[in-house]
């Protein structure tokens, strides 16, 4: 009886509350990380039900197979028996609440097979010649089998995170070879507990957090863990699966997948206006879960070039409420109060690098949240200025899922011709609009196969619009002028050696031929350090082919920081500003050191950084980079290599070049053509950009103000929507007037629109009225 009870009842039921509860794999370590370690868990109670029906029923024929089965059983039990050992004071304490008998399970179910086993060899049967030992042996190895990369993953994951800086490297290299990818990302939400048995017993001192976790798998895969689902967990339906609180919550990170958490529904709406050369888009989005409770969702998009958002809406019960323009710390803070006290709210703020983050908050199950976001961009000038071109947004880090089946919609409007996806023309509609349909992957969207091109044949020379904050006292006036684009003194290249990165550094090295003479030259790539690929030299036909050449051989390897490599090509830089660092890299999800960010990258040099990112992820490096270092992105309308010969072969050349001011009111405006309100809002979006880069504390304050009056979301001012009014007076905002947020056509174009509808009743009812 006693045998049954803790010899087969006991441990059965202990494997059984382990797969349905997890209970020791959050608090402890996974017991039960694979389908074989269950497998072999659950052949010791099986062994010892065995053995009790051989001695009851006196079946000797089964003689050998159990005795071999009870080897193995013992070689189980006496390993998680060690296992458990460190347990075994708490759940003696723990047998008082009722709680303690579990973990006793190893150990019972141990000595009821050594017991079992004296009674069978006591049994007078004739006795095969069977030890014990050959099949514990074989049940032991199959346990390390299953554990080793688990153990190797925990162990190098430690040294990885905590351990001096060559053992980091080395725990690096071997983490990359022997490494369990699914570990390493189940650590960036758990932490390092969950891991193996071995690992257990090899590495009993604290575990590594989450954070660091993060870190690592970037070192070690290239990418950023949330580049993906999060995990499950290891034995799927079985277990509660991963606990669903989002640590990252109303913070500055997009952070880890939240279970359940997708983006549902997606439409792109905009109008382009060829003449004016730029465009607005309004993205409406809905963020839906399948879990229970309040979920935050969050992103990083990229903006078309040189865009900014104009516009952020929530729905509230149907109904469009807008946001509220102020400084970026005043918004948060209003964000993070009323998130703590579970209430609807949106946030947008701006990053470095033509991004913006946005925050919604709560998405409850079977509620979709409906969010808009307005985004006033202009176009990219292309063939000498008779076209245009405009990528849309793009997601570059969420922390919710998409389905495979997921598309973006998108209608474009544009009065010239257009074209889009895979050179498909937009339709031309009876009113003389052409109109760009498409249902888009999200991986197209990111490719840049949406890009939108449109004709600007007969463009006129200039455009202008009133000022918003102030119509009767100011005009926006944009002309596109002929403007030699300087040849740099210094080409300094640094690359991203990460995983991944070969056909960007094969597309680069294509595009070097490109590179005009006369330009010295010089490769740095980060790759476990930075290796110097070539040293500054005259870009003539020589020195580019040994670039192209050195560049093709680079080795990608693991998840690389940039920032080193960076600060060893900055004091090769000339000192007339005439240099242009170009910058390629994938995802950059580590944060520098400081003292490489803030000291070796300050100076008075006001260099030109090319940001071309190749990968969609954060860049955290970019953030960290000096007010002072002026950061532009590469306009991404095609393929990398052609977007790069497109930057090469300008150099030294003219190019179309935009030029906006402000002018009085009574100054002649009729010289150009009326454009909409967004050319006052990129003008503004300009200004305050032109006032940061300055790097004086004194046109802040200037640059929010300005920022504020024309509803923009830009490096010191963020948007904000609340539920209620009594939450915007207490955080001191003020939400804009509806009737003065932009929309997809512009106010005027309905009231022209509406004019010509007057027109067209008057002119039918006259000709009734004659006939």
């Amino acid at each position: 009886m006693l045998h049954a009870l803790f010899g087969v009842v006991l441990p059965a039921v202990t494997l059984g509350v382990e797969l349905v509860t997890g209970m020791c794999a959050d608090t402890f370590f996974d017991p039960l990380p694979t389908p074989l370690h269950i497998l072999l868990v659950a052949a010791v109670p099986a062994a010892n039900a065995l053995a009790l029906v051989v001695i009851h029923r006196r079946a000797s024929h089964l003689l050998r197979a159990q005795l071999l089965l009870n080897g193995a059983a013992l070689g189980v039990g006496l390993l998680y028996t060690l296992l458990f050992l460190p347990l075994l004071p708490l759940a003696l304490i723990g047998i008082f609440f009722g709680i303690g008998v579990l973990p006793l399970a190893p150990l019972s179910s141990l000595l009821s097979g050594v017991l079992l086993r004296r009674r069978l060899l006591r049994s007078g049967w004739p006795l095969p010649a069977t030890r014990w030992w050959p099949g514990a042996l074989v049940a032991v190895l199959l346990i390390i089998a299953g554990e080793l990369p688990g153990a190797v993953t925990r162990v190098g994951l430690h040294v990885a995170a905590t351990g001096s800086p060559s053992a980091q490297a080395q725990a690096l290299r071997v983490l990359r070879v022997l490494g369990s990818e699914e570990a390493l990302r189940e650590a960036c939400y758990e932490g390092s507990r969950r891991y193996s048995l071995l690992g257990f017993l090899l590495a009993q001192d604290e575990p590594v957090l989450p954070d660091d976790a993060r870190r690592v798998f970037y070192r070690v895969t290239g990418r950023p863990f949330n580049a993906e689902s999060r995990p499950e967990g290891r034995r799927g339906h079985l277990v509660r699966g991963w606990d669903s609180w989002d640590r990252d919550t109303a913070s500055e990170q997009v952070g880890g997948r939240v279970p359940g958490l997708s983006l549902s529904a997606s439409t792109m709406e905009g109008s382009v206006d060829a003449d004016a050369a730029l465009g607005y888009l309004e993205w409406t989005m809905e963020f839906a879960t399948t879990e229970p409770g309040q979920h935050e969702a969050r992103m990083l998009v990229q903006l078309p070039p040189g865009g900014v958002v104009s516009r952020v809406t929530l729905y509230i019960d149907g109904e469009p409420r807008e946001a509220a323009f102020a400084g970026t710390g005043k918004v948060r803070a209003a964000y993070t109060q009323v998130v703590q006290r579970r209430m609807d709210p949106l946030l947008v703020t701006a990053r470095p690098g033509d991004r913006v983050q946005v925050q919604a908050f709560p998405i409850l199950k079977g509620k979709p949240m409906r969010v808009k976001l307005g985004i006033s961009a202009p176009l990219v000038l292309e063939d000498a200025g008779r076209a245009g071109a405009l990528p849309l947004p793009t997601i570059q880090e969420r922390n919710f899922d998409l389905a495979e089946t997921f598309r973006h919609a998108a209608r474009i409007e544009s009065r010239q011709p257009m074209t889009g996806l895979a050179a498909a023309p937009a339709l031309a509609r009876g009113d003389g609009v052409h109109e760009w349909l498409g249902a888009l992957s999200d991986a197209q969207v990111r490719a840049h196969e949406a890009t939108l091109r449109v004709k600007r044949t007969g463009a006129p020379v200039m455009v202008w619009s009133p000022d918003l904050p102030q119509p009767d006292a100011f005009t926006i006036r944009q002309r596109v002028e002929e403007v030699l684009s300087p040849k740099p003194a210094k080409l300094l290249i640094v690359v991203d050696g990460s995983e991944g990165m070969e056909p960007a550094l094969e597309a680069l090295a294509d595009a070097l031929a490109t590179v005009p003479d006369g330009v010295e030259l010089a490769v740095f790539a980060a790759r476990d350090g930075v290796e110097e690929l070539v040293s500054l030299r005259r870009a003539e036909a020589g020195g580019r082919g040994i670039a192209a050449e050195r560049l093709r051989e680079l080795s990608a390897t693991g998840g690389q920081d940039t920032a080193p490599a960076l600060a060893r090509a900055w004091p090769l830089l000339a000192t007339d500003a005439s240099s242009i660092v170009l910058w390629v890299h994938g995802a950059q999800p580590l944060p520098p050191d400081q003292d490489v960010a803030e000291l070796r990258l300050s100076g008075p040099r006001a260099v030109e950084v090319v940001d071309v990112q190749t990968a969609s992820g954060p860049n955290a490096a970019a953030e960290a980079l000096p007010a002072h270092v002026p950061l532009r992105p590469l306009p991404r309308t095609a393929t990398l290599r052609q977007d790069l010969e497109r930057l090469f072969s300008a150099w030294g050349t003219p190019r179309p070049t935009f030029v906006r001011e402000r002018v009085a009111a009574s100054a002649s405006a009729s010289a150009g053509q009326r454009t909409s309100a967004h050319l006052a809002r990129l003008w503004a979006r300009d200004e305050v950009a032109r006032m940061l880069a300055s790097g004086r504390e004194d046109t802040r304050d200037e640059a929010q103000t300005l920022a504020v009056a024309h509803q923009l979301v830009t490096g010191v001012t963020g948007a904000v929507v609340l539920e209620r009014k009594e939450q915007y007076d207490a955080a001191g905002l003020t939400p804009v007037d509806p009737g003065t947020v932009p929309t997809v056509p512009e106010p005027e174009t309905w009231l022209l629109l509406a004019m010509a509808c007057v027109l067209l009743g008057v002119v039918a009812l006259r000709r009734r009225r004659m006939a």
